[in-house]
Order: C-alpha cells, then structure tokens, then sequence
C-alpha cells in the first residue's frame, strides 16, 4: 500500500468555521425570509390594488349603469305620460261628441242619464195600457234593453272622478227598474195571448201552440183546450225546446210558457256574482298594538319619574363605560383603519330611481265558497245561452160566442202560476207470481191512482246555435227564496254532443239556465303576438281547449279563428272596440279573460304585477316591430320577481323561424337578452355576446331593433298601443300560459 500524499484528505474545520458557515447560513435564511415576506407584501399590495381597481371599475360600471337605467326609465315614462294624455284627451273629445249627439237624436228615445226623462219613460210606459199585445211589447223591449245597454256602457266608460257615488247609484237603480218592467210587460203580454188562446188554437191539435220573437227574446205558449190524454209531449221546433205532459196536466186547464231571453237579469243578484275578497285585519291589530305601546310608554314615562333618584347612579355608570370604550379606541386604531379600508372598497349605493320604490303589493286572498252543495258559485261558474222560464200556468177563463154575443170573464191582467211538484222517487220491489195473478179490478184502481200521479217533467233542449259549450252543460234552476241558482231537482241528465241537446228530468217547473266551468281554457298552453305591418298585428292564443287568433288594427280587433266553429261564425271577420270584443267572446262561451279572482281556481305563474304591468306597456310600444311569445323557462325560474318570453324583430309578414327567436329576462331594475335558447336543457341568466342591461324592455328592444324596426316602433300609433295593451292586460298570459 502507497503512503498517502500531503492534502489528499479532507480537511476538518474548525470550530471557528463552523460558526462561520452556520452564521452565513442564518444570514442567507433571513435573506430569503426578507425576500419572500417582501415578495407576499408585494403580491399582496399588488391584489388589494387590483381588487380596489376591480371595485372601482365595478362601481363605475354599476354608477354607468344606474345612470343609464334613470335616463332610460325618464324617457320611457316621457313615452308612456304623453300616450296616456293623447288617449285621455281623445276619450274626453269621444265622449263630448257622444254626449252631444245623444243630445240632438230625434228617435223618441229618453236620456237614461238625466233622472226626468227616464222617469217619465218608465211611469208612461208602465201605465200603458194599449201596447200590452206581443208585438208591441216586443218592439218596446228593443229600446228598454238599449236603454239599460247604454246605462251599463256609461257605468264602465266613465272615470271614476267624472261620476258622482249618487250618480252611479241612481243609474244601477234604474236599470233594476227597467229590468223589472221588461218582465212585467212581457208576463201582461203572455197573459193576453193566453186569453185569446180559443181564437189562436191549432186546427190540427185544437190547442194553443204559438211562438214569437225577435233576435232577444222568444216567447213560446202551449194551452191545453183539447183535455186529450194521449199527448205525451210537445216540442218548440223553432227553439229546440220539449217536454213532458203528465197525465194529470192532460186533464187539466193549463198552459206552459217558455220564455227564452238571451239576456239574464238575475246572476247580478246571487250573492256569489261579485269577487269575495278576504277581509284583512291587520290594520285592526296594528291600532290595538299601537294603544297598548302608547299605555306602556306612559307607564314607563311615570316610572321613571318616580325612580330618578334610583336610576341616576346607573346612568353614570353607563357614562363611565362608554368614555372607557371611547379610550381603548384611541389605542387601538386598527379597526377604524380596517373600516376605513372598507369603505374605500365597498360602491357607494346611490338612491333608485322612484319607480324602483313602488312596494309589490300582497296577493289578494280570496274567500272559500261557503255555500251548500247545490248552490251554483258564479265565481266558478258561467252561465251561457241565456235564460229559460219554463213555466206551468192556469188557463184564464176563455170568451164563449151566446147567440152573435162574445161573453169574456173579467179577471186580473197577470200569470196565474199552477203548483206542480214530482213525487219521490220509490224503487218498486220485485212482484211475486201470487201478485201477478191479481184480479183487474186492482188494474182500474192503478190506473185511477195513475191519473193522480206526478212524474218528473222530461225536458229536452237544444243548445243556442250562437253559444259555444267546451264541454257537457250543467243545468241549474233559480231558487226565488234564496236568490241563487241551484242544481238540486234535476236527475237523468244526458248529453248529446253531435246533436247539441241536453236532456234532463226536473221535479217542477221554473227557471232554468244552463253552465259551463268558466275556467276550461285555462290555463293557456302557448300564445304569439306577431305584426303584420305598422299598426297592425295578429295575437294567437293556444287555450286549453280551443285556439283563437285575434287581428288587432289601430283601435279595433277582430276574431279570426277559430273558422270551423259554427257557434262562432257571427263574430269572425266582425271589427269592434277590445272590450265589446271580450264581451262578445265571454257571451259566446269563450273565455280567456282572468277575472280578478281566477287564481283562486286555476294554477298560475306567480309574477311581480307591478312588473307584469310594465311588460304589457312595453310589449305594446313596439308591438308593430317586435314579435313576441310564451316561453317554457318562464315557468322554470324560481322567482315571481322574474319573467321569461321569447321575441324576435318581425318585419315580414309571415311566421318566424325557431332560430330566430330569442330569450329576454325582465325583473323589476333589469332586462336582458340571454345567451341561452328555449330549447337548452337547463337555464341560465348569461347574458347575451355584444348586448348591454337595460332599464326596460322597450330600450332593449331599440338596441336591438334593425333601422326599419326602430322606425317601425317610433311611429307606431297610440290608439294601436292602447289596443295591444287592453288585450294582452285582459288576457294575463304572462301568468297564465
């Protein structure tokens, strides 16, 4: 083995290299702890400015966007302010000249506003004894029924503070008037053919069978003058109208009138007619709340100038603390800087535009129907094709021709009703063979029994041709006692749909009118309101049974569709004013117009109506240029306070493309168009690419909206504007598709 050579090995340290090393160690750790706490004070200087840049820019933006949505909310309203005084200044002028041309018509007819004329017109016309034959009464209704038209038109047509609360009483008053007279003038009428009854009996059956009427009212008479037992039944063929004669009524001297009015003047007086809201008595509470405070503040006050003296050592205490707290503030000001921090990062919140401030009004809560089982609630109920007294009547006595003298019994001009009702229904038991061997002597006791016998009465009816019934009809009959409709004494109730007749049988006569649910088309599947050009749109409702499609032009609108419904024919193609078009609609039995009560009975959408409102004002400003439809998403969101409809610019006359459609989300401070589509599988509220957040609905529409659509909108006319807005308020189809 070689020697080892000199420096060869490592050279052991010393102690005082050690320390040394390990001291520049010590110095290069702390080096890099300075480093890097540097580098963290840096980075985090660096966020807290990024993130105060950030908020900066965030309340800039947010300030841009308060300050564009408070101009855009002032020009909207300039928009909506001067539309609603063009229109009230152009109802003023149409009721001025109607007021005036009332005033210069020649045809005979009273004022029903001014309380002299119509006065004179009711006392001359009740005390006229000359015109009580059908014709005269017939040609006399015509202009009673205009006069409670007119009454009922100026109650709805009149601002609230154009018109006294003694004023409206008066005019409601008068047409219950009126219509009690109609009544009367048409039962003196009947009476006097009834009279006349030998003079106008059937040479075939030696009865009376006479009817007549005009485009209102048909009066149909039946009187029996030949006592013939083997009439079963008769028919008015010109109403559609049949029923049953029990063998008692045979034999007897009686008549049946039908009596079949389109209008009905007895609805108004059930107490389920008006909306039942609930009575809130929280106010009640709060007054109550509010005394008892007011007690105890009192008491509190006495109390405390009793115990001064007691409470004096604890005020100074309370004082002691707080100048204690105030002093360890002073040394410890880290919390005031970290305020100060944040209130250097926090926006400022700038007061909302004042429309932001409306409260969202409570839902309205609704009262449950109490009534009997039996009672018609005409909040859930409508009645259609008008009104039918059927009803069973004595024979006045007939003139007799003595020897070239005509001998007339004198008796009061009035009905004289005949009491009939049914017999309970008993089942018959099962006859044994002793009692079919009976003697025939009991056959002649059963038939005399059988004379004395009171059936039901079967009545068949054909529905009105000009009414159409969604579904099978109820029947129901007046109870004068209780004033109601009631659907107790009907039994054996079919329905022949392809014929359109209801049979029944009824325990006894009287007043009779038949019902359909009055919500069956709602909810509403779908709906599209698309223009066809400027000032003129077509506005499709998908209901739950039945599709309608209303063309809608300047301040008229009519039915278009649908056309293969016969019930409906009289009103397609027919132009008229929006609420003589819900009327005609409501009276054909189409109902797509909520009442106010209607959630009561149909789920609906629940929607912010404050911004629901506004979305009907604006979907009407640039409905000549902007079509607009229902979207599933509207349902999905979870929120009241937000709503979902698809639109699209449509400046072609033709349907749209399902890519063109778009999806925009309305809240109360905010409209948007989304990036989504209505057929993405779940929702979001991404904005659209190269779209900004508006105010409101109508200025998103303007950014949106080509040259020829922003035009289209800018000259849109504001009777147009009021029509689409009257409909679509009418017809609710943000809450109830």
């Amino acid at each position: 083995m070689p020697p080892k050579q000199p420096g060869s090995g490592k050279k052991k340290l010393s102690k005082g290299d050690k320390e040394k090393l390990k001291k520049e160690e010590e110095e290069k750790k702390a080096q890099e702890d300075e480093e890097a706490l540097a580098k963290a004070e840096e980075e985090a200087a660096a966020k807290k400015e990024k993130d105060k840049t950030e908020a900066a820019e965030r309340k800039r933006l947010e300030q841009e966007e308060r300050a564009r949505r408070s101009a855009q909310l002032e020009a909207l309203n300039a928009i909506l302010d001067s539309n609603r005084a063009t229109l009230e200044n152009f109802h003023n002028e149409r009721r001025k000249n109607a007021k005036w041309e009332r005033y210069m018509r020649c045809d005979g007819s009273p004022d029903p506003s001014i309380p002299g004329e119509i006065n004179t017109y009711i006392s001359l016309w009740r005390e006229d004894q000359d015109r009580v034959a059908i014709d005269s009464v017939l040609e006399d209704s015509n202009q009673c029924l205009d006069l409670m038209k007119e009454l009922n038109f100026l109650l709805k047509d009149t601002p609230p503070e154009d018109i006294l609360e003694a004023e409206t009483t008066q005019h409601k008053n008068t047409i219950i008037e009126l219509q009690h007279l109609l009544k009367q003038k048409l039962d003196r009428a009947s009476h006097a053919l009834l009279l006349e009854a030998s003079a106008l009996a059937s040479s075939e059956t030696m009865n009376l069978e006479h009817v007549q009427g005009n485009d209102t009212i048909t009066l149909c008479l039946w009187g029996n003058l030949s006592k013939n037992p083997r009439i079963k039944s008769f028919e008015f063929k010109d109403l559609g109208f049949q029923f049953d004669l029990p063998k008692l009524l045979t034999l007897s001297d009686c008549g049946v009138r039908v009596l079949h009015t389109k209008y009905d003047h007895l609805s108004h007086l059930s107490k389920t007619f008006l909306p039942r809201p609930k009575r809130k008595i929280e106010e009640t509470v709060e007054e109550e709340t509010k005394g008892e405070g007011e007690e105890k503040e009192g008491e509190g006050e006495e109390d405390k100038k009793e115990d001064g003296e007691e409470d004096q050592p604890e005020l100074e205490r309370e004082e002691t603390e707080d100048v204690m707290s105030a002093l360890k503030g002073l040394d410890d000001p880290t919390d005031e800087d970290k305020e100060e921090e944040k209130k250097d990062e926090e926006p400022e919140e700038e007061e909302l535009p004042p429309e932001d401030d409306d409260k969202t009004p409570e839902p309205e809560e609704w009262e449950d129907f109490d009534g009997d089982e039996d009672v018609v609630d005409l909040r859930a109920y409508t009645p259609l094709g008008g009104v039918y007294y059927f009803n069973l009547l004595h024979m006045p006595p007939q003139p007799k021709s003595v020897k070239g003298w005509v001998i007339r019994t004198l008796t009061e001009p009035e009905l004289v009703h005949m009491d009939y009702m049914s017999d309970p229904i008993s089942v018959a038991p099962t006859p044994s063979k002793e009692e079919e061997n009976t003697k025939d002597s009991k056959k002649e006791e059963q038939k005399e029994v059988k004379k004395d016998e009171k059936p039901p009465i079967g009545v068949s009816l054909r529905l009105p041709s000009d009414v159409y019934f969604c579904e099978e009809p109820q029947v129901a009959r007046w109870d004068e006692n209780k004033n109601q409709w009631s659907l107790d004494g009907f039994t054996d109730i079919s329905f022949n749909e392809d014929n359109r007749v209801i049979s029944f049988k009824t325990s006894h006569y009287g007043t009779m009118v038949m019902f359909q649910d009055a919500h069956v088309n709602m909810p509403f599947q779908s709906w599209e309101i698309r223009p066809h050009s400027i000032n003129s749109a077509l506005f499709t409702i998908i209901a739950a049974v039945v599709e309608l499609q209303i063309e809608i032009k300047d301040d008229m609108c009519c039915l278009g569709q649908p056309d293969d419904r016969p019930e409906l024919a009289h009103l397609l193609n027919k132009w008229m004013a929006p609420k003589d078009l819900i009327t005609s609609l409501q009276t054909a039995g189409v109902n797509i117009f909520p009442a106010p009560d209607s959630s009561k009975y149909v789920s609906i959408q629940n929607k912010n109506p404050i911004t629901e409102n506004r979305v009907y004002q604006q979907m009407s400003l640039t409905a000549s240029s902007m079509a607009y439809s229902w979207s599933k998403w509207n349902a999905e969101v979870a929120s009241n306070e937000k709503i979902v409809i698809q639109g699209a610019e449509s400046l072609k006359n033709e349907a749209l493309l399902e890519e063109e459609w778009g999806l925009f989300l309305l809240t109360k401070k905010r409209t948007m168009k989304l990036k989504m589509t209505e057929f993405d599988d779940e929702f979001s509220e991404d904005y659209a690419e190269g779209t900004n957040f508006h105010a409101d609905l109508y200025h998103i529409v303007l950014e949106l909206a080509s040259e020829d659509g922003s035009d289209r909108i800018k000259k849109t006319n504001h009777t147009f504007v009021d029509t689409v807005f009257q409909l679509l308020t009418a017809t609710k189809v943000l809450t109830y598709a």
